[in-house]
């Protein structure tokens, strides 16, 4: 086996968990269009004072700025995520500017189920969610990895080894 510490598998979320906000932006953008044109041509003139109309026809490009930022936002959010298995311990690794990492030893890992969504069947994915007896982390979720089943079967056999080595028994 790897010497204690060394980092076995390194692994990162698909962008796929951003799927509804790519879905919002494909009814988005057509509609900011659409929106656009008919301020263009139905803006009553006479009612809206001069100095507002144009914050107002540029409103859906104002709308289509904000909700790239958005987007933005997200996938650099998933982008920034990263876990890894080591032959002591499950490290997560999270956050853009404040960043956050999570460490959670082998021996308090209690149970694992895997979820496989259709959608992320179709791309090779799936959630694994890892019970522990960890006081700040009792259910930590590894959403929309690639192969979640041999990372579990991975993970499982680090945590018998890392039991025996440590002669750690689970009494509930």
């Amino acid at each position: 086996m790897n010497n204690k510490g060394e980092t076995t598998i390194k692994f990162k979320p698909s962008q796929l968990l951003n799927l509804p906000a790519f879905l919002l932006g494909i009814l988005l953008i057509p509609g900011l269009f659409l929106l656009d044109k008919l301020l263009k041509l139905y803006l009553p003139v006479d009612f809206v004072p001069d100095k507002f109309e144009p914050y107002i026809l540029n409103l859906p490009v104002s709308l289509a700025v904000l909700f790239a930022g958005y987007l933005g936002y997200y996938m650099l959010k998933i982008y920034c995520i990263r876990y890894e298995i080591s032959s002591e311990e499950l490290r997560h690794y999270s956050g853009i500017l404040h960043q956050k990492h999570e460490f959670i030893e082998h021996y308090r890992i209690k149970d694992f189920a895997v979820d496989r969504p259709l959608i992320y069947r179709l791309f090779g994915l799936g959630n694994l969610t890892v019970y522990t007896s960890d006081k700040t982390t009792p259910i930590f979720k590894m959403e929309a990895i690639k192969n979640p089943r041999k990372i579990y079967k991975t993970l499982r056999g680090l945590v018998e080894q890392n039991r025996r080595e440590k002669h750690v028994f689970e009494v509930d």
